[in-house]
């Protein structure tokens, strides 16, 4: 018969506590049987850091966000704009014409105080498209038939109208985003002139007709790009705007007429019915001229081509690429879909004072109104100005029924001045039907930002308000 192995139990003191070994697993952040502590939580893996796009610095939505926040977003951008004209004065001239021009365009930017109203309504036009005699005859529409008003059938002749008018602006983005992606591979000779190339193909009066082809060759020529070794995240943020820019093309002929058919369902009789195709005729003719030319905003044109000037000559580059960046942003940021105001800019010069002003105005204001509040329309307005050799004023305004309330948050020295003047300010409306309801001079403590004026925006940020 074998013998049986004899074991005997290790000779361990059962009151000796055993540490418990640190996983060496590096999925494993720590041993289940441990209960005692958590070492530290599991890294996260790189492929599931887009899951934080919106938490990362300055990426993303987040950088709208941060402008809320941010109370130099308001007057500040453009007095760092003026900022360059004191830094060309300083610096020695290496290229006199252009030097020259950047002067020119300094000088043209402010304007004068009988100018302002003309200003403001270049402006207001560019902020928004829907106004004209078209969009009234739809407004009239969706108040006969209020079943429109979330209708598929109005989203697709919008749809239709906008593809049609933004042909040839998805063509000059595809152009430029394809020069900047040639530009940035020159390492690579065969790879940068197939897609300066293509880029010029882009820009071809023939463009529009040949976009089929053309997309093909893109998409081909971005999986080259993607899959080069000189591809960085810089380029990676490039090719998907590429990509999405390319699906904006609208490219469908019957698209505009089934949308048309479809929302002619709702009309009654025939004069209705050519009316409206009229509207839709008049509106596709006339406003690629009209929004082109004839109303565009003179200082915004001019501001355009300040910052041009830094992208394309190096030896004007004045200002840090961070403030070049805070000044697009806070342009571009309002009026959108993430800050529905609409935002003024107005540098005037007067008796050799220059003076920074914005504006912005929510015309339907809804915070803080309860049950009891009263109906109708509220206009709450921010204006911001910067006066140079004074200081900088806040003044807010809230206006229903032409009745006015009006704060004026000024510097503390010049408090007792401006305090003074508030019988004069109730005369400015006295030839009119508005009145001063209540003003409030005070001094200015803080610098506010948007989110401190406007209290509803960060709800508007965050999604649709839809009430079941």
């Amino acid at each position: 018969m074998a013998d049986i192995l004899k074991i005997t139990a290790p000779l361990v003191n059962k009151n000796t506590v055993q540490p418990n070994r640190q996983s060496t697993d590096p999925a494993v952040p720590f041993n289940l049987q441990d209960i005692t502590k958590v070492i530290k939580s599991n890294p996260q893996s790189e492929l599931l850091g887009q899951n934080n796009t919106l938490l990362q610095k300055d990426e993303g939505a987040s950088i709208l966000m941060n402008l809320l926040k941010d109370p130099a977003v308001t007057v500040q951008f453009l007095k760092n704009i003026f900022m360059l004209q004191e830094i060309i004065n300083l610096l020695p001239v290496n290229n006199s014409t252009v030097t020259q021009e950047i002067q020119q365009l300094f000088n043209a930017l402010l304007i004068s105080p009988d100018q302002i109203v003309e200003e403001m309504l270049r402006q207001e036009y560019a902020s928004t498209v829907f106004k004209g005699d078209l969009f009234d005859f739809l407004r009239n529409l969706i108040a006969e038939q209020p079943q429109l008003k979330s209708s598929a059938e109005i989203a697709n002749l919008l749809k239709s109208i906008n593809g049609i008018l933004s042909k040839q602006d998805v063509l000059d983005s595809v152009a430029n985003s394809l020069q900047f992606l040639s530009e940035s591979l020159t390492a690579s000779s065969s790879l940068s002139q197939r897609l300066q190339e293509l880029s010029l193909a882009f820009r071809n009066e023939d463009a529009a007709g040949r976009f089929s082809s053309l997309k093909q060759e893109t998409l081909a020529l971005l999986k080259e790009v993607e899959n080069s070794i000189l591809y960085s995240p810089k380029l990676a943020k490039v090719v998907p705007i590429v990509i999405y820019n390319l699906s904006r093309f609208q490219d469908n002929p019957d698209f505009l007429g089934e949308s048309l058919t479809s929302l002619m369902m709702f009309m009654n009789g025939a004069e209705q019915k050519n009316e409206f195709r009229q509207l839709v005729a008049d509106y596709l003719a006339t406003f690629t001229n009209n929004h082109k030319n004839a109303d565009r905003s003179h200082i915004m044109n001019i501001i355009a081509d300040i910052i041009s000037r830094q992208d394309k000559d190096a030896s004007s580059v004045l200002l840090g690429g961070e403030k070049i960046e805070k000044i697009i942003h806070s342009l571009l940021s309002s009026p959108c879909n993430f800050t529905p105001l609409l935002h003024f800019v107005i540098p005037v010069e007067y008796l050799n004072m220059k003076s920074f002003a914005e504006f912005w105005i929510d015309p339907n204001d809804t915070y803080d109104r309860g049950p009891d509040a009263e109906q109708g329309q509220r206009i709450h307005m921010l204006i911001v100005f910067d006066i140079s050799g004074i200081g900088q004023f806040e003044a807010e305004l809230w206006v229903q029924d032409e009745r006015i309330r009006f704060m004026l948050f000024c510097p503390e020295e010049y408090l007792s001045e401006f305090s003074a003047l508030s019988g004069q300010i109730s005369k400015v409306v006295q030839d009119s039907d508005y009145k001063f309801e209540q003003i409030i001079i005070d001094k200015l403590e803080r610098q506010r930002s948007l989110m401190d004026v406007f209290k509803t925006l960060p709800y508007k940020r965050t999604g649709v308000d839809v009430k079941i």
